[in-house]
């Protein structure tokens, strides 16, 4: 509220201030209600500029400013402020032993609100935010809401926040906004004008605002909460009614009054009235569909009427009853009153005869879980709909999102079983009585009577690997508690062991005359034995034993005892499942069972197990033994072994072990004593296994005969080295020197398995044999190229590439982690051998020379250039009687004979260009006029296979030439550039002497036409005169391109007027057309440098100019000075009785005789120079070195924070513009002054 308001002519403080608030006996209070305190008051001041906040003393003229508000930046020049204070006994945002009164201000400047707390002496600021208009008056209608009118006539309620709640119109209907309030023009801006103001035009009494106008008062009430409710039932906004009333129950009350303050106490209050809207709205709106189904029909909206009259109406009902629905749903399960959702709304419902809609519009609230729980009456109802619809399923899936808690359990259980809902049931079983048994006896008695693959036992299995891996079923509801994972897996596998009471079943019948027993898991197995096989690894699975404690190192312990008593308890149950099996199958017998499922005379009979189901048995069982987590009899280890090291294995899964990998596996878990090696040995020997025949030949002691075999193993040859490396170190005596005999005997085929690994067993054992196995290698001149070509490798690089012969190194790993790892780590560490071939390469370089020249002749000449010294004249004669023209071309260069070296290069370039010119022309007829154009066809030609050859001789020649053309005389040079020229300018000139076909002559008669078009014959010879024509240009243009190559290389080397001279006297008699391709190619690339050369000359050029146009600019005008004062006296330059000044190029400037009088005192002359530059230099140069610079003149190093000479100018930064004289100097004497240190000039003018 606001004081009263003087004012003032001018002047004065009214002038000035817009207005106060406070609390004094003599001032309206604004605390109402309150007394005033005893230090003092505390009021605002109002000005147009400022808002004051100060205490007044009641005893005493002193007064306490208090916090000053500024006029808002962007509010309108003149507007004065309106203010609201509203006292409250404590605040919700100070502490609790906070005891001092708190009071809210508001403060509206133009359209910026301002909310700030007097709390403590202290004003602390709350929140501000802007107004879409600007404001006429403030108030507060509560702790919580403030009233803001504006300029338009709108009140709007805001929260303290700067939320806006309400905004309504209080201007009456016929009138304008003057009449509807009051204001007075007693106040003037800044500029003597006088400015409306509102002061006490609003107040405020509970939840009403009065608005006082002209003549009469306008009254603004805010409603309660129930009565806005009704207002809005009544305008039909039934959807704003239920959404206000839901937020009214969770607490939102902004802008309502008439509630308690917590929210229980809110939800007790309005909980009866929310009811009742409810079912209002539910009633309102059954009673308009009635009335409109009535009215549509006649017949009072019967529903057999309405199908019969319209169905389109019926679905229109629906969908409205089905709104309907999903409002009440969502508004019960807001408000937490299901009893009403599932009583009286659901009564109504079915009197209006839509209780199964009203069923369907529970599900998605159902499957969201925000109806955890129904009623058995209303879950009787839910699955007979759903039942008939046939949506049985999304029962299920309703049942599955439920609070077993809440539900009926074995009303639940029953229609889950009547209904086939197993799903359902698993779940009520597990999470409502945390049994996992009778799931399985439940699908078990549905399973017995079932066929195969049937969808019942895939669920069952399912179910049984979740339990297994620990994980809820179904799918995402958590996990089982680890304390109780391992009773559930041995619960539910005891349970599969059992005998089955299912007696009348036809599995049951089939197994029991079988094998005289038939365990639960014989239902599974008959279903699908491999998927039944992998779910039952799971239950067995390693990694369900590892620890994940953390704990200290007692809990540790613990742990690990509770672990090991779980593992020996698995396997004991892994044990029994293992000889169940066996039992089933007849393992232990030598022939197995064959069971019939069915009568034998039926056609429906099946015999278990089949070739795959067998096969996936005895993997299974072999898995487990040879993992060492059971163990079997040497009959049952025959069938696996014989099953194994069958030839008709079928292949079942290409993530599982190799075959010869479980025998191999199965050798290192069972005792030998359980083995019949001979029969084993032959099983293998039919098979190919030859890993595992070594192993037994190596176990015998036989190990001739076990290298034998793992040398047979050409897949993995590492296995026989690892043999050899490990005989090596373990035998002795006689027998290690007839191993090491028979090794070295046999080391070229070691060679031939695997040349690296045989290297390594080389260097490992067999260094001090090395003449020894070097002299029988030989021999074999293939493994003693292999053998060198390892050798060299390590002496060249240091490192073998062993890639290719770990490439199964992870599924090796898992069988030999001892002797494999060992090996791997050998090789790893090969680049740390320690091993000295220099010698001996030395010894072998020629030797492997000659095998590379027969073996791998193109690896020749890269070799050749490895090396810097070997015999030139052995390894040329090498070359040359093998063939490699490349290798001995290199060699004679490198010898000195280039001629002879470009011979070689040369040799059999006709014949390569004759089968590229053959080619060119295979591939041109067999290609289409229009299949590429003349342009694009070289570039063809030349990617072909036969172009190749042709390409590599002329770029080999071409660097053989360029290297030699720098060493040797011009003569020399030029006999090898123009022998290289006439070996492709003799096939450009057969080319263009072929005229015989020109598409002009002879093909040009017509005397073979019908109706002036050729004949087939005419056609058929012109289309084979284009293909030979297209051809003979393509090849023109390919040839030309190669010579072109030859004279661009040559022309750095050799003078142009000799290679026209050389053109021009080969084929003078040859028409221009012919060579016109490569004169043209010769004259571009002489344009090319031409242009080169033209455009580096005209930057220079422009360079220069503009180098020599910034010295002329510079001697062309005077120096102004810095300032105007001597530098030397410190007075200024235009003092009486000064003749003359000196303007510097750095800018200082001296009197005349003051330069003079300070040479004479410091002995120097300053005729060349600034004195105070020059003094600056002097001593920064006694502080560095001169530096040669690269035209030979000494030069000075800049320091650090040095500005070079002139730079420092602030009207001049160019340097360049500062010279010494003001005549016009010629080019040379500028460029030569450019390498002087420049002088300063000066210039003699009279006294300003």
């Amino acid at each position: 509220m606001q004081g009263n308001l003087t004012t003032s002519s001018s002047g004065g403080l009214g002038s000035m201030m817009g207005g106060v608030v406070g609390v004094d006996s003599g001032w309206k209070f604004f605390n109402e209600g309150s007394s005033p305190m005893e230090d003092g008051v505390t009021v605002m001041f109002i000005m147009h500029q400022h808002a004051l906040v100060v205490r007044l003393h009641t005893n005493s003229d002193h007064v306490d400013h208090i916090e000053t508000f500024s006029r808002p930046e962007g509010a309108r020049e003149g507007s004065i402020a309106y203010a609201a204070w509203k006292y409250t006994s404590s605040s919700s945002d100070s502490s609790p032993i906070d005891e001092e009164p708190v009071s809210w201000l508001a403060l509206v400047w133009d359209r910026r609100v301002q909310v700030a707390k007097f709390v403590k002496s202290k004003v602390i600021k709350h929140k501000d935010w802007n107004l879409d208009s600007a404001a006429v008056g403030v108030a507060w209608l509560n702790d919580q809401m403030l009233a803001v009118l504006n300029l338009r006539g709108q009140l709007c309620l805001f929260s303290k926040d700067g939320s806006e709640l309400r905004r309504t119109i209080f201007i009456l209907d016929g009138l304008v906004f003057d009449d509807s309030i009051l204001y007075h023009t007693h106040f003037s801006n800044r500029f003597g004008n006088p400015e409306r103001h509102f002061n006490n035009s609003v107040a405020v009494r509970g939840a009403t605002v009065y608005i006082l106008g002209p003549s009469f008062l306008t009254v603004s009430r805010l409603l309660p909460w129930k009565e806005w409710i009704e207002a809005l039932k009544r305008a039909g906004d039934w959807m704003g009614a239920m959404d206000m009333a839901m937020k009214l129950y969770d607490g939102h009350t902004q802008g309502v009054v008439d509630l308690p303050r917590t929210l229980d106490s809110i939800r007790e209050a309005i909980m009866p009235y929310l009811v009742e809207l409810l079912l209002s709205y539910i009633g309102y709106v059954f009673e308009y569909i009635s009335i409109a189904l009535s009215n549509h029909t006649g017949k009072g909206g019967a529903a057999d009427g309405l199908i019969d009259a319209d169905r389109s109406l019926l679905t229109e009902r629906e969908e409205q009853y089905a709104r309907v629905g999903g409002v009440a749903v969502e508004f019960c399960v807001h408000i937490g009153r299901n009893d009403i959702l599932f009583d009286t709304v659901f009564s109504k419902f079915v009197a209006a005869q839509s209780g199964g809609m009203f069923l369907e519009v529970l599900e998605p609230y159902m499957l969201k879980d925000m109806l955890g729980s129904l009623p058995p009456e209303i879950m009787q109802a839910l699955v007979e709909h759903y039942s008939g619809k046939g949506w049985l399923q999304r029962v299920e899936q309703c049942i599955l999102h439920m609070d077993i808690s809440s539900l009926d359990f074995n009303q639940v259980a029953r229609l889950c079983r009547e209904h086939g809902l197993y799903g359902a049931l698993i779940y009520l079983f597990n999470q409502g009585l945390s049994d996992f048994r009778t799931p399985l006896e439940e699908l078990l008695s549905v399973i017995q009577n079932a066929t195969r693959k049937d969808a019942t036992c895939y669920r069952m299995l399912v179910y049984l690997k979740y339990c297994f891996q620990g994980l809820a079923f179904p799918p995402g509801h958590g996990i089982i508690p680890r304390a109780q994972l391992h009773s559930v897996r041995e619960e539910l596998l005891q349970f599969m062991l059992e005998e089955s009471k299912m007696y009348t079943s036809e599995v049951f019948k089939g197994f029991s005359s079988s094998s005289r027993k038939c365990p639960n898991m014989c239902y599974l197995l008959w279903m699908d034995t491999e998927a039944t096989l992998e779910v039952v690894k799971c239950a067995f699975a390693q990694e369900n034993f590892e620890s994940t404690s953390s704990t200290p190192d007692a809990s540790v312990s613990k742990d690990e005892d509770d672990t090991n008593i779980e593992r020996e308890s698995q396997n004991i149950l892994l044990q029994g499942v293992v000889d169940t099996i066996i039992h089933i199958v007849g393992l232990e017998n030598e022939a197995i069972h064959s069971i019939v499922v069915g009568t034998a005379e039926s056609e429906e009979s099946e015999l278990w197990p089949t070739v795959n189901d067998f096969g996936y048995i005895i993997e299974f069982v072999s898995f487990f033994i040879s993992n060492k987590r059971a163990k079997s009899s040497q009959r049952v280890l025959k069938h696996i072994l014989k099953y194994l090291t069958s030839s008709s294995t079928p292949s079942y899964d290409d993530k599982k072990m190799p075959t010869q990998k479980e025998v191999l596996q199965l050798f290192n878990v069972v005792p030998q004593t359980d083995w019949n090696y001979d029969y084993v040995l032959h099983l293998c020997l039919d098979a190919h296994f030859h890993q595992a025949c070594g192993r037994i030949y190596a176990a015998r002691n036989q190990n001739l005969s076990a290298l034998d075999s793992y040398m047979k193993d050409i897949v993995q040859p590492y296995h026989a080295f690892i043999f050899i490396s490990k005989k090596l170190f373990q035998l002795a005596g006689d027998e290690a020197l007839s191993f090491r005999s028979t090794v070295i005997s046999r080391f070229a085929e070691l060679v031939n398995l695997s040349r690296e690994c045989a290297f390594v067993l080389f260097l490992d054992h067999f260094q001090n044999q090395s003449q020894q196995i070097l002299s029988k290698l030989p021999s074999d001149s293939r493994s003693h190229f292999l053998f060198l070509k390892t050798a060299m490798e390590v002496h060249l690089s240091g490192k073998l590439d062993f890639s290719a012969l770990t490439g199964n190194e992870i599924v090796e790993r898992l069988y030999f982690s001892g002797e494999l790892e060992d090996y791997l780590q050998r090789l790893s560490n090969f680049p740390k051998f320690d091993c000295n071939l220099v010698s001996m390469i030395d010894e072998l370089f020629e030797p492997y020379l000659k095998l590379l020249c027969q073996y791998e002749p193109r690896s020749v000449l890269k070799f050749l250039e490895t090396f810097d010294s070997y015999r030139l004249e052995g390894c040329l004669q090498l070359c040359l009687d093998y063939g490699v023209t490349d290798a001995a071309a290199f060699l004679q260069e490198r010898a000195g004979d280039a001629e002879s070296a470009l011979a070689l290069v040369l040799a059999g370039l006709d014949e390569k260009i004759s089968q590229f010119i053959t080619s060119v022309e295979n591939a041109f007829s067999q290609i289409s006029s229009k299949g590429s154009s003349e342009i694009e066809q070289p570039a063809i030609v030349l990617k072909t296979n036969e172009a190749h050859p042709v390409l590599d001789a002329l770029r080999s020649s071409i660097g053989l030439c360029q290297r030699n053309s720098q060493y040797s005389d011009p003569e020399k040079s030029q006999s090898l550039w123009f022998q290289l020229l006439d070996s492709f300018s003799e096939p450009l000139q057969k080319l263009y002497g072929s005229k015989d076909v020109n598409g002009k002559g002879c093909w040009s008669e017509r005397e073979e036409t019908t109706n002036g078009h050729p004949t087939g014959k005419v056609f058929s010879q012109q289309m084979v005169i284009s293909a030979y024509q297209r051809c003979l240009n393509t090849l023109r243009r390919v040839f030309s391109q190669f010579v072109g190559e030859i004279i661009e290389a040559m022309a750095g080397y050799i003078p142009l007027l000799a290679i026209m001279s050389k053109l021009l006297s080969d084929n003078g008699s040859q028409e221009f057309g012919d060579f016109k391709l490569v004169i043209h190619r010769m004259l571009s690339m002489y344009l090319h440098q031409k242009r080169i050369l033209e455009t580096a000359k005209s930057v220079i050029e422009d360079d220069s100019f503009y180098t020599l146009s910034s010295l002329k600019r510079g001697v062309c005008h005077g120096f102004a000075p810095h300032t105007f004062v001597c530098c030397v006296c410190n007075f200024s330059l235009s003092k009486e009785g000064v003749s003359a000044v000196r303007v510097f190029s750095c800018g200082h400037a001296t009197h005349l005789h003051c330069e003079s009088e300070q040479s004479k005192s410091s002995s120097k002359d300053f005729q060349d120079g600034c004195p105070v530059c020059l003094s600056a230099s002097d001593t920064q140069a006694r502080n560095r070195s001169p530096v040669i610079s690269e035209n030979g003149l000494p030069r000075y190093p800049m320091v650090e924070n040095e500005v070079p000479y002139g730079i420092h100018r602030n009207h001049e930064t160019d340097h360049v513009e500062r010279s010494r004289r003001l005549q016009q100097m010629s080019r040379f004497e500028i460029l030569k002054s450019l390498q002087k240190a420049q002088k300063s000039s000066y210039l003699n003018c009279t006294s300003v």
